[in-house]
């Protein structure tokens, strides 16, 4: 099973880290749902498709902005700490992917 920062190779700032940690946390604490399931669920309900590619260890997704303001409300981050996370996904997905989300870029570790 992948880490949850085993996607994340290029964000180096340990306050990045830690909050991109935490968030893949809530990920996988969330209840009835597994990861897979969640990007199921997102696969199915959003009017288009969020799911640009996936590796062997994640999944990278462009989500619509509310998606992000769902898990930080949830995990009681402040607006700095919303948008350092949004920065540090947006960033590594233009890595990994090669070209920068059409909508906010996230990356779910696989479970």
């Amino acid at each position: 099973m992948p880490e949850p920062l085993d996607p994340f190779p290029e964000i180096t700032d340990e306050t990045d880290r830690e909050l991109v940690a935490r968030q893949q946390e809530a990920v996988r604490e969330l209840d009835g749902v597994t990861v897979d399931g969640l990007v199921y669920e997102y696969r199915t309900q959003f009017h288009r498709d969020p799911l640009v590619t996936q590796s062997e260890t994640a999944y990278y997704l462009s989500v619509r902005d509310h998606v992000w303001s769902e898990f930080a409300e949830r995990m009681g981050l402040s607006d700095d700490e919303r948008e350092r996370v949004k920065r540090a996904h947006a960033e590594q997905f233009a890595a990994s992917v090669g070209e920068e989300a059409e909508g906010e870029a996230m990356i779910l570790t696989k479970e």
